[in-house]
């Protein structure tokens, strides 16, 4: 039986990556809808479209992820995050839709050493993770068929990224300002659609954690670095900058060590999870 799968956002770089990845798949009919398509903050054009294609299945990789501006006066964007994702699950549960969205580390304070799991108390620090929060409840209180994965900084898919302005930056030659004391598990877009893909293959339910593997965490400033070697650049334009005295362009609170465990991912698919340097000289080249 041919599976319908919907996938909402569909020209970020998540869900390029993940249509690419459902779109060889036999077994799967893909509908692909972007934002012109299908605004998923219009509740009315979210249930016509729905009770209109019957997917059995949702992917939303719609969302608002800059954090940095989710302070400032483009936080109204932010209502993607949540109400947009409202009006997913409640469409997913008058249609009986399996339902899978994305969140993120950010729930999370940041205040422990160690990873967490997935079922950890949320404490955001800032209005984007307040927003993700948001969102995740919205799923959660409104379907039992479900499925949250939580992930880190993303590189990859074409957009603009990280690794994309560490080139730019250290490529014109120009000094960067990097923290060392921001702890993150770098993770390439293309092995995340895989794990969204393998997950929803399953059916999955609940929510799921899954990065590249980085341990603890590596510095913003560790990551930059590997960048640059990849990409013949100048590392020593590199400044190792404390967290606190980086130009956000405004403020901007930051959990300083909110890595995600991955141990509830590694259980049902061990071989989709790769060190974070490893993704990283695949995606380099």
């Amino acid at each position: 039986m041919i599976r319908k799968i919907m996938v909402t956002g569909a020209c970020s770089n998540l869900g390029r990556s993940v249509v690419q990845l459902l779109e060889i798949q036999a077994e799967i009919e893909v509908i692909a809808l972007n934002q012109d398509e299908l605004d998923i903050l219009d509740e009315e054009k979210v249930v016509a479209t729905v009770e209109r294609l019957q997917p059995s299945t949702i992917i939303n990789c719609a969302g608002f992820n800059d954090v940095v501006a989710g302070e400032s006066r483009l936080a109204t964007k932010l209502a993607v995050n949540a109400r947009g994702l409202c009006n997913l699950a409640r469409t997913s549960a008058k249609f009986k839709v399996y339902l899978c969205s994305f969140s993120s580390k950010y729930v999370f304070n940041g205040k422990k050493s160690e990873p967490y799991g997935e079922d950890e108390d949320k404490w955001p620090v800032n209005q984007y993770g307040g927003s993700k929060q948001g969102g995740e409840e919205m799923v959660t209180n409104q379907l039992e068929n479900y499925l949250i994965i939580r992930s880190d900084l993303l590189y990859g898919g074409g957009g603009e990224d990280m690794v994309s302005r560490i080139k730019e930056e250290l490529g014109a030659g120009r000094y960067l300002a990097v923290s060392d004391d921001f702890f993150i598990a770098p993770t390439y877009v293309g092995d995340l659609a895989a794990a969204t893909v393998a997950l929803v293959s399953e059916w999955a339910a609940g929510i799921y954690h899954y990065t590249n593997d980085a341990g603890n965490g590596i510095s913003c400033y560790e990551f930059a670095k590997a960048v640059a070697e990849h990409a013949g650049l100048d590392a020593t334009l590199l400044k190792a900058t404390p967290m606190s005295e980086v130009d956000f362009g405004g403020p901007l609170n930051l959990p300083e060590r909110a890595i995600l465990g991955l141990e509830k991912f590694r259980k049902i698919f061990p071989s989709l999870i790769r060190p974070w340097q490893e993704a990283l000289a695949s995606y380099m080249g």
